[in-house]
């Protein structure tokens, strides 16, 4: 097997086309030096024409006679001849440029001749043969391209896939900088996130967070004792909806207190004045609104609130629960007032901003390193697919194994 590497690819594999297709591209290099002899020709069968004009024709056809020649010279000099690259597309080109020619010399030829055909007739049948004989030539390199050129074309064309190899390599190289850049990054933030974190951890290590953590959970379970106890919301909401629709009416009730206890019961009762007289005439005329049975609940419900009712009377606790809540809520101020006076406050939010900001970072950084990692993986898997499917079709044409090594500068 053959190695060579990706760089040295293209001049190797041409080397060996050359060998095996000599005789070919002997033929070719022939039928382009009699190509380029014969544009050389009809160049200086344009010579001929100024000179055949110069004294015979006036000045305006003699002004036309030389636009003609350098209409004519200028499309032959922009014809690209190939000379050392020479491939099917070179020559195809070619074969192109001189039907752009011989389109040239008939448009041109159309408008100008009439000027001065008279006195250049000889010089016109001069440059008739010649592009007659060009024209020739022309039909000959077609068909020797259709006929003998197929393989040799079809080898030729291997070597426009190189270049996907290149971009392919490229790729790779570009892909793998950014994944260890982003790695790099990664692990920045991530170290920083642990700082952070850290910091955090020690500024909650203060005991009045600590003493303000005890204070929030105890108000917490005591919100949900009271809580517990207004298990006749369901009627509360009946009843609301009674008296907002006017059919049913009920003295000392307050209807504004009743939206704001169903909104946020204890709330509602923390704001009410000493031994909540809003709060406790709702429920003795919700109990005797139940008893007659106004809100036609089920029985087993309307029997249950009731009883939820009857238990706040005998117990007697509510205002005591209430107290409690401004108790615990008054503690909770104090600790915060003293956290705020101590920068405890400012210094534990701003690291928590900081950790908020970094973690929306680190997000970032995993979705661009993994998007990033997808694109390494699937370039590195055509690489190996375009490279091997390559090697296999040189290998068929130049009848030995072929290895095109490719470096990576990572």
């Amino acid at each position: 097997m053959t190695e060579i590497l990706l760089e040295e690819f293209e001049d190797y594999y041409k080397g060996q086309l050359e060998s095996q297709f000599y005789k070919v591209k002997k033929a070719v290099k022939k039928l382009i030096s009699e190509i380029r002899e014969s544009l050389l020709e009809i160049k200086v069968c344009t010579d001929h024409f100024i000179e055949a004009g110069e004294g015979k024709i006036d000045e305006k056809a003699l002004k036309s006679l030389h636009l003609f020649s350098d209409r004519i010279r200028k499309e032959i000099d922009e014809i690209e001849v190939p000379e050392e690259e020479i491939t099917y597309d070179a020559m195809h080109d070619l074969l192109n440029s001189i039907k752009r020619l011989f389109i040239t010399i008939d448009d041109i030829a159309k408008k100008s001749l009439p000027k001065f055909q008279k006195q250049v007739q000889s010089e016109i049948k001069e440059l008739s043969y010649k592009t007659r004989k060009l024209g020739n030539k022309q039909k000959v390199v077609d068909e020797f391209l259709r006929k003998k050129y197929t393989e040799l074309k079809d080898a030729e064309y291997l070597l426009k896939k190189l270049p996907k190899l290149f971009t392919l390599k490229d790729n790779i190289e570009h892909a793998k900088a950014d994944l260890e850049h982003f790695k790099e990054e990664l692990e920045e933030r991530e170290k920083e996130q642990e700082e952070l974190t850290q910091a955090l951890t020690n500024i909650e290590k203060n005991e009045l967070f600590k003493e303000l953590d005890r204070a929030e959970e105890n108000l917490a379970q005591l919100r949900m004792k009271i809580n517990n106890q207004f298990g006749f919301k369901k009627a509360l909401k009946k009843l609301k909806f009674e008296l907002e629709k006017d059919t049913m009416h009920i003295p000392n009730v307050n209807i504004y207190f009743l939206k704001d206890f169903l909104k946020n019961p204890i709330n509602a009762l923390v704001k009410e004045s000493r031994d909540l007289p809003k709060f406790l005439a709702l429920l003795v005329q919700l109990r005797h609104v139940l008893e007659e049975n106004k809100l036609n609940l089920k029985t087993d419900v309307r029997d249950k609130t009731i009883q939820q009712i009857s238990a706040i009377f005998d117990d007697k606790s509510i205002q005591e629960d209430i107290d409690n809540i401004k108790k615990h809520q008054y503690t909770i101020d104090e600790i915060n007032k003293k956290i705020d006076q101590e920068g405890l406050a400012i210094q534990r939010e701003d690291v928590k901003n900081k950790i908020s900001t970094n973690t929306v970072k680190l997000e970032h950084l995993e979705h661009d390193l993994d998007r990033k990692n997808k694109d390494y993986l699937r370039y590195l898997s055509s690489l190996k697919k375009e490279r091997e499917e390559l090697q296999n079709s040189i290998s068929k044409i130049i009848n030995q194994e072929v290895k095109i090594n490719i470096t990576f500068n990572f």
